[in-house]
C-alpha cells in the first residue's frame, strides 16, 4: 500500500490521482486543506482524506507531491518538516532539485513531469534521479523515463509547458 500526499490540487493532480487509484487501488491519498473546491471534488470522487494542515499531509504520507505556485514555495517550506525516508516530488516548473533540497532541508527530492496521453488510462512520466521504488510505482501509470541529467529534464519541461 502506498501513502501519497498532495500539497496543492488542480486538474493535473486530479488526473494523477485517477490513474493512481486505477493502477494501485489500495493507495491512500491525503490532500491539503488549502486546495479549496478542487480538493473537495477530489475527496468526493475518490477515497481521499483532506487533512487539517500541510504538516498533517506530510506526516501521513510517504510520498509528498508539491503542486503549488513557485512563489509560495518559501512559505510552504518554512511551514513543514519532512522526516527522513519520505520522498518529496515537485510538480512546480523550473525549480531545480538543489533548490528544493535547500528550501525543504531534505535530500530525497525528485522533479516530475506527467502527461496523460489522450485522457487514457496510461501516462508518460518523466523523473529526475528517482529511487527504484519511486520508478516502480510510477511505471504502473505508464511509460517512465528517469533522466540522470537535470539539464535534459529542464529542456523537456520547457518544451512541454
Amino acid at each position: 500500500m502506498k501513502r501519497i500526499g498532495f500539497l496543492g490540487v488542480d486538474t493535473l493532480t486530479e488526473s494523477l490521482v485517477k490513474l493512481l487509484f486505477k493502477a494501485v487501488p489500495d493507495t491512500q491519498i491525503f490532500i491539503s486543506p488549502g486546495s479549496g473546491e478542487p480538493a473537495q471534488k477530489l475527496a468526493k470522487d475518490y477515497p481521499c482524506w483532506t487533512q487539517d494542515s500541510h504538516q498533517a499531509v506530510v506526516d501521513e504520507a510517504d510520498i509528498i507531491f508539491i503542486n503549488i505556485d513557485r512563489h509560495a514555495l518559501n512559505r510552504l517550506s518554512s511551514g513543514i518538516k519532512l522526516a527522513p525516508g519520505k520522498t518529496l516530488i515537485s510538480l512546480v516548473p523550473g525549480v531545480q532539485i538543489r533548490e528544493l533540497q535547500e528550501m525543504f532541508n531534505h535530500a530525497n527530492c525528485v522533479r516530475f513531469l506527467f502527461v496523460n496521453v489522450n485522457d487514457s488510462s496510461k501516462a508518460v512520466v518523466i523523473l529526475t534521479a528517482a529511487t527504484a521504488q519511486i520508478t516502480d510505482l510510477f511505471s504502473l501509470l505508464g511509460s517512465v523515463s528517469v533522466l540522470s541529467r537535470e539539464s535534459d529534464f529542464n529542456m523537456i519541461e520547457k518544451n512541454l509547458l
